[in-house]
Parts: C-alpha cells; structure tokens; sequence
C-alpha cells in the first residue's frame, strides 16, 4: 500500500497559495528566510549566498537557486534541494515564489504565488518508493510568514473557527469556483466538547497543511450549514469538500465524502491516512494556477543557461577547493569561483531533476539512456525538445482527466489545438510501430519497458507509441509513451527516452 515499484519518479506533496500584493513584493525575501531555516532546522548548512548558483550543503547534498523571468508577466525564484539518495532513492524538496508583473484579470486575488513540492527519484526504475512523505515543516513556516490564500479560502496550519453568523461565508467559499483545493469541515455532534473536537480535528489534519483549508463549526453552525444543504450529513462528521460545491443538488453530495467523527477518537491513524492520501493524491495533480503557466519552462531555461554558463566559466579559471562554508558547484556569473573534480551536469540531467513539473505522468524510463543523450554536441536542444513532449502529455492528461477532451488519443489531441491545451507537432508523433517492427521479436522486446502490476502483471509492456525529438546526423533521439488514462492509472506513462530504437531502417 506505502511503496510503489515501477516508477522513477514519484510527486508525493504540492502546495500551491497565493498572496496579495503586499507580502508578494516581499516574496523573494520571505522564500529565502523561510528555506534557509527550514534547512537548519534539517541539519544541513543554510549559509549559501542568496544567487544563482548550485551549492553543495552537507555531505552530497546540493541545493539549486535559479531566478527567472518572464517580461510582463512574472518574476520566479526556486530552491531545490536534492538530498543524497538513500535506499536508492533521491528526494527533492523544493520552494518556488512567483510574482506577478500584473494580475491577468481584476478578479484575480493574488498577486503572488508560493509553490512547495516534493518528489522522489528512483536511481533505478524498480527502486521502491515509500509513499509516506511527511508534509513539509517548510509549508508551516511559509504559511506562519504569509497570509495564503486558495482563491476565496485562508489556509491555516490549525483549524478556523466558524460560528453561525460566519456560515454564509464558509459556503460562498465552498462554492466559489476559484477554490483549487479540498476544505475540510468539522461539524461535532450536539453538546460535544469543542476544545476536544479542535484538539481532535487539528490531530486528524496534520498532514493537510498547505493543501487543504480548515474549518471547525459549533453547534449551531453546524446545524445551519446543515439545512442549507439539499443533501443532508450528520453532525459529529467531517467532511472534504472538493472545488465546485452545488449544494442545490443531491448528486453533487456524492463527490464530497463523510468521515464519521467518532472515528477521531478510534481510528486516528486511518483518519489520517485516508484524508492525507485522498488529498495530496488531489492537489498533487491539479493544474497549476493559470497565471502560473511557463514558470516551470521558464526556470529550466534558466537553469540550463546558468549550467552553460557555469561550464564556461570551469573552463577558464582555475579550481577552489572551497567557498566559504559551503562549496560552489556552479555559478551563473562568469568569474565565479568553481569546484574542480565535480561532475558537470548535462541538459539531461537537470531534465531528470524536473521531470516532478509533470504530475499527470508516470516516468519508469531508465536513466542511462537518457544520459547517454546527455553527452552529445546537441544535448541542450535534445533536453529542450523532451521537456515539450513532456509537458504536452502532461496536458493531455490533465484536460482528458477534467474531461474537456476526449478527442482520441495524444497525437488527434495534437491535431486540435481547439481545446487550449499544449500540443505538440503532430508531425513528430506516432501513434503505433510498423507492422514488421510489432511482429519482429527482437525489435519488439527493444519496446518493452516497465509499468506498474496494475498495468500488467509481469511488470512490463510494449511501448509502441512514440514521439520524435529530434535528428543530429545519425541520432534521432525517441520518447516512447503508453497511454493508459483510460487504464488503472489514468495517466500516460513514459518508459523511455533516449537514442532511436532499432527498426526496419536501421543497420
């Protein structure tokens, strides 16, 4: 139940609030405050100079600082550190702020955003990944820096009180289409003890910081927003409300699940289970806000210019063993110091690390492949050209998942730009091998690569669906994706990327 095998990469938290123009203008100042003394607080060496640059904090483990912007629409800064890999595994947490340049529409609240994320990486693709990821101590001390908001909800680390005369309120946040994330809302039973429900209910929620908003009713709001429900629930309950509530209607009551709340005081740990998985489960695939579209490429590019430059620069200075209390393992300014004996990541490599941008995929693909592309004279347009495919499937997943397509499958998505989402050239995607490449056995095994159990019980599948990403003399790299959104689990999954597989034309 708490491991997964098969995947390489695994998104276990994503927390994004916004924050109005106030605390926004100060977003820079707080992110690197707050990550700063979260890493202190996880015994790793905070004093890093607050610039671009990678940075080697503790025995193996390197934190990245890349800034990007956008003209006209945004300013982005992000931490990321990636921790040493232990039991095979590398875990990366990381803290995004983006200011806005202007709110795309008047209604918009926010004029800023914070983005907390963590993801596991397995070195090897039948790596198991423990899925009991504890919420980020980071998230609480943003949120204690910051007034967060999800649209038209506050989201708090401890429950908020609501009394009768704030019940009107409580729904129109319930109902306001600008609500991303779940709210969860505790209603005790007639006479209960509510300073033992608060002490319950904060217990029960600890894991929903940053990716759910709170509430704790009193009885007599309890009994209020009861009757203002066409579907009914009990009191001594809690109950999730997802994005989109219609309390006019007795099937929408289907979409928002009870939890008895007797169980608070039985079954504490599956309380909390339940809420935690069904929730970050959530979130974790939510669209990112639409102010927020191209942060992520945004910083990618970034990242490879200041991994360009800083390989500019170990070429023409000499190496220093060491910066400060910390050792600088890239820098995006020419002159800056460098690590000799340090490995130089490739454009494959950061791609490996970024591939947690996409929470509608399933990545299985093996890593050698990947950085074997790495070492070629046109690996940055490679990297680049891989990103797209990715964040293209990744939309396609997304809008089939809300079902604003169901069109066909990724290369018709292609075809359609209609329905908004990022395409890829159709050109440059196959839906299916040739006939000789299906029936040959050699070539078909090539193809081969690994899913989850729940795909096929041998742990493996043909990945004949392909898309092409590029072609430098004879190298024409692949991406080979299964498209399983109509399978257990509705996402496509990417199980290889790297040089072009044998076929019918190949020596």
């Amino acid at each position: 139940m708490w491991r997964r095998e098969g995947y390489a990469v695994w998104i276990g938290y994503r927390s994004v609030f916004g924050v109005d123009w106030k605390e926004a203008n100060r977003g820079p100042e707080i992110a690197a405050e707050r990550f700063a003394r979260w890493l202190t607080r996880e015994g790793f060496d905070a004093d890093f100079d607050p610039e671009p640059g990678r940075y080697r904090i503790g025995s193996a483990a390197v934190l990245t600082e890349t800034e990007a912007v956008e003209p006209g629409r945004f300013k982005a800064v992000r931490y990321r550190l990636k921790e040493p890999p232990r039991a095979g595994v590398h875990w990366y947490t990381s803290l995004t702020f983006v200011s806005l340049s202007r709110r795309p529409d008047k209604e918009l609240r926010e004029h800023g955003y914070f983005l907390i994320e963590v993801s596991a990486r397995g070195t090897d693709p039948a790596t198991p990944i423990d899925e009991r990821v504890r919420t980020p101590d980071l998230t609480g001390l943003v949120l204690d820096a910051v007034t967060a908001t999800d649209g038209p909800a506050r989201l708090t680390t401890g429950p908020q009180p609501v009394t009768a005369r704030a019940v009107d309120d409580l729904i129109n946040v319930l109902c306001d289409p600008g609500r991303r994330m779940p709210a969860v809302v505790a209603v005790p039973g007639d006479g209960d003890d509510l300073l033992l429900w608060q002490e319950r209910f904060t217990e029960a929620t600890r894991y929903l910081h940053g990716i759910a908003s709170l509430y704790l009713l009193d009885d007599e709001a309890g009994h209020k927003l009861n009757n203002e429900f066409e579907y009914h629930w009990t009191t001594a309950a809690l109950r999730t409300f997802h994005p989109l509530v219609d309390p006019a209607t007795r099937e929408d009551g289907e979409r928002h699940p009870v939890l008895k709340g007797d169980r608070l005081e039985y079954e504490m740990d599956a309380v909390q289970a339940i809420l935690t998985h069904r929730i970050r489960a959530a979130t974790a695939a939510a669209p990112l806000p639409e102010p927020l579209a191209g942060v992520g490429d945004a910083l990618f590019r970034a990242n490879e210019q200041q991994r360009a430059d800083a390989a500019q620069d170990r070429r023409r200075t000499h190496a220093v063993p060491g910066y400060g209390s910390v050792q600088v393992l890239e820098r995006g300014e020419s002159g800056d110091p460098a690590v000799a004996g340090e490995p130089e990541p490739s454009p494959f490599d950061l791609l490996i690390d970024s591939f947690g941008d996409f929470p509608n995929l399933l990545v299985t693909a093996e890593e050698g492949p990947m950085r074997h592309l790495g070492q070629h004279k046109d690996a940055a347009t490679f990297a680049a050209k891989a990103r797209e495919a990715l964040a293209a499937l990744d939309a396609y997943v997304a809008l089939r998942r809300a079902g604003l397509w169901d069109g066909g499958g990724f290369r018709m998505y292609c075809e359609d730009s209609r329905h908004g989402g990022r395409i890829y050239p159709a050109t440059q995607v196959a839906a299916q091998e040739s006939d000789t490449v299906r029936q040959d056995p050699r070539m078909a095994e090539q193809r081969r690569f690994r899913v989850p159990r729940s795909v096929s019980e041998s742990g493996y599948a043909e990945f004949w669906a392909h898309v092409k990403i590029g072609s430098s003399g004879q190298v024409a790299p692949r991406l080979h994706y299964l498209d399983d959104t109509s399978g257990p689990t509705g996402c496509v999954i990417v199980g290889y990327l790297g040089h072009h597989l044998k076929n019918t034309r190949s020596s």
